[in-house]
């Protein structure tokens, strides 16, 4: 009996220690994951990388159909209506296509309703940065309110917001304030779970509140990139490089400065072959350099590059008013671009360093300061809507030379205006995405138009008094540039 109670006893202190452990470890990750500081938030970003688009995707040569791609609307659902309207948008036979940044800064509702109506018809575009600060936001909320406490902590402290809100203070300002406050308070564990510089209680975070499952579901289906290999396009939200900075940009690294390798081995295209032949092998090479470019210039791998790029200054991308516009540099690599033919490359006169590669364009928006900022390789669409500027489409098709929009707006010369950006700098990140990969979705694209025909097209914009300024797009392409008034 002594024996078998010694056992019951020495049973139930293990059991009591055990059980003592285990709720002290969870008591001590508790206070550990409240009280760990920014290393240890979850990554709210989510990013999808590249999405391909096929020809019938983007059919720019069918004369039935065109492509419509539309500025930063950023929520001002009136003048977005308003343009749909007047360029005669068509759900059937169009193809719609937004450079991101639709919500946010303008009206709350504009937002919401924009971004319904997205969802709803599963709009093609590309994440803007202030989508994107959607998304974390949106990935931040489901993640605080499972930590315990975590509900109630921002219903106080929005009731505290509403209660300074109605004395007049400024969001941005209580914010900072109350997180400088809380130092050395219990409540500063909250505060250390809100990444620096997110300002709570904003209107990405309010959007991010009220998203539907399938809004969310449509925003993280965003890619940071569209690539078009038939049309050799790309588009993205602020910008792209053509070639490492930190090089010459004919350095043998840079992409375009590599000869590709045809599927037989063999390096350059004799030009005077058979056309539909050397056709085939031309668009194979250009889309090797496209992807490389995509993959293999370090600055185009970082997806904060991508979303915020406004120029260079030195070898640095920048967001700074300071600085050479990204535009420029793409202007300058593509003009050196001679063709693939080796002895031509080699021979040309067209100027030092001569590149053997294909020019290809980048349509993008961001750059609100900028306005309209047409050039022969890259379109930048945001002209300012949210500024009560206007809000800008590019309509890309064989007839669209033809095409008559209604005359009620006064369209303005394209042109290459001033430059003013922002302040800001971040550093590169690290490739997320292999050039096998990407490769591999885009090499059975129908190969595009005669590579001959692109050599003999003017490069000038036609000016149209009714129907807006026509533009070169790609290599024997044309498009409109068609804009309305922003009043609301």
């Amino acid at each position: 009996m002594q024996s078998a109670a010694c056992h019951i006893l020495a049973f139930c202190l293990i059991t009591a220690s055990l059980v003592f452990a285990l709720l002290r470890g969870f008591v001590d990750n508790a206070r550990w994951s409240l009280n760990s500081v920014e290393e240890y938030i979850p990554d709210f970003s989510r990013y999808e990388y590249i999405r391909t688009l096929s020809e019938l995707e983007f059919p720019v040569d069918d004369p039935h159909r065109r492509v419509i791609v539309v500025g930063d609307i950023h929520g001002m659902i009136r003048p977005f209506q308003t343009l749909l309207e007047h360029i005669s948008y068509t759900p059937t036979s169009d193809v719609l296509i937004h450079v991101g940044d639709f919500i946010t800064k303008g009206p709350h509702k504009g937002s919401m309703s924009t971004l319904q109506f997205m969802t709803t018809h599963n709009i093609t575009g590309v994440r803007g940065n202030h989508d994107q600060k959607v998304i974390e936001w949106r990935g931040w909320l489901d993640w605080i309110q499972t930590l315990p406490g975590g509900r109630s902590w921002l219903a106080s402290t929005y009731r505290r917001w509403k209660a300074a809100e109605r004395r007049g203070e400024k969001l941005a300002h209580w914010v900072k304030g109350e997180r400088r406050r809380s130092h050395g308070q219990a409540e500063a564990k909250w505060w250390a779970l809100v990444p620096v510089n997110w300002v709570l209680f904003s209107d990405q975070y309010k959007i991010a509140t009220e998203l539907s499952q399938e809004q969310m579901r449509y925003l993280l289906a965003l890619p940071l990139k569209l690539y078009i290999p038939s049309a050799h396009t790309f588009i993205v939200h602020a910008g792209l490089l053509p070639s490492d900075p930190r090089y010459p940009y004919w350095h043998g690294r840079q992409p375009l400065a590599t000869v590709p390798r045809k599927l037989d081995g063999e390096m350059g295209v004799e030009e005077h072959g058979d056309e539909g032949e050397v056709n085939a092998t031309v668009h194979y090479m250009r889309t090797i350099q496209e992807v490389a470019l995509l993959t293999q210039v370090p600055q185009n791998t970082d997806p904060w590059v991508t979303l915020n790029m406004r120029g260079l200054i030195g070898d640095k991308v920048t967001r700074s008013k300071k600085g050479k516009p990204w535009s420029q540099v793409w202007k300058h690599d593509m003009s050196h671009c001679a063709g693939f033919d080796y002895e031509k490359i080699i021979s040309t006169k067209t100027g030092k360093h001569s590149l053997p590669c294909y020019p290809s364009t980048v349509i993008y928006g961001h750059a609100a300061m900028r306005g309209l900022d047409i050039k022969r390789w890259t379109l930048g669409l945001d002209s300012g809507c949210v500024y009560k500027r206007e809000l800008t489409a590019l309509v890309i098709g064989p007839k669209t030379r033809e095409s008559s929009f209604s005359n009620t707006f006064d369209n303005e010369e394209v042109k290459e205006d001033e430059y003013e950006l922002y302040e800001d700098e971040d550093s590169f990140g690290d490739p997320p995405v292999d050039a096998q990969s990407v490769l591999e979705n885009v090499l059975d694209s129908r190969s595009p138009k005669s590579h001959f025909e692109s050599q003999s097209q003017p490069l000038h914009a036609e000016k149209s008094k009714k129907n807006g300024a026509i533009v070169k797009f790609g290599d024997t392409g044309w498009a409109r540039v068609v804009k309305v008034k922003c009043t609301a």
